[in-house]
């Protein structure tokens, strides 16, 4: 039976949820912005979990060029491959295109592991193996819950806190595979309409919470006015157990 890891989404956004932090109001003690970021950032490393997840548009921020030599169709071997596995965590991210141009096998330090369609060309894995970037491919890369078991089953991850944006929070929440939200709240707003929010589903569903609850877990109160929320998800549609 198929096993996808715990999936928590971690995320920091202003009280009216928004997640562009240089629209944010300035704290209100004269604190730097960045000292609450990295508050955010101290509770994610507190989550513990076996790997964490960014969205492909925020690793293309890091990594901007594009892979281009692409010519032979996946054979449909070497599937998996299990590159450097130095560090305590990996880093995941989902790469429908398969043409991120990675220059390193880490990201902040973590080893990473790339989930993969069928679309894929041979040479782009080739180039990943050449970096010892571990891989693994699925059918279809855009179904987040078929990479999420993959990476349990092959790699022995457990659990994954998720700190992409809106648009990947999105397709995890159509999917119903979040199992906790852990929703940090920075003391200030943004204000404008149209800014991107905590859960941004890109597709026909118009409802794609649909038979999911949040129970709340916790409330904690952090430096500089940050609030710390744990929720719960209950009653999510489409769970793998």
């Amino acid at each position: 039976m198929n096993t996808k890891p715990k999936a928590i989404c971690h995320i920091m956004s202003s009280v009216d949820g928004r997640l562009l932090d240089n629209r944010w109001t300035k704290p209100f003690d004269g604190t730097e912005k960045t000292e609450l970021l990295q508050v955010y950032t101290a509770i994610g490393r507190e989550l513990n979990t076996d790997a964490w997840m960014f969205g492909k548009r925020t690793v293309c921020d890091i990594f901007p060029e594009k892979f281009n030599e692409r010519n032979t169709p996946f054979l449909g071997l070497n599937s998996v491959f299990i590159g450097e596995r130095n560090s305590k965590r990996m880093f995941i991210v989902s790469d429908p295109d398969g043409d991120i141009l990675f220059t390193s096998s880490t990201l902040r330090n973590d080893n990473i592991l790339v989930l993969l369609g069928r679309n894929v060309t041979e040479e782009y894995l080739a180039f990943l193996r050449e970096l010892c970037i571990s891989y693994i491919v699925v059918e279809d890369a855009t179904y987040l819950a078929s990479g999420l078991e993959a990476a349990n089953r092959e790699f022995g991850i457990n659990s994954v806190s998720v700190q992409g944006g809106g648009i990947l929070n999105g397709a995890l929440l159509k999917e119903g595979i979040i199992d906790e939200l852990s929703l940090v709240v920075y003391p200030g707003i943004d204000g404008l309409a149209g800014v991107s929010s905590i859960f941004e589903y890109v597709g026909n569903d118009t409802d794609p919470a649909k038979g999911q609850s949040l129970q709340l877990l916790s409330t904690e109160q952090r430096e500089h006015g940050v609030i710390w929320l744990r929720y719960k998800f209950q009653n999510s549609k489409n769970k793998i157990q």
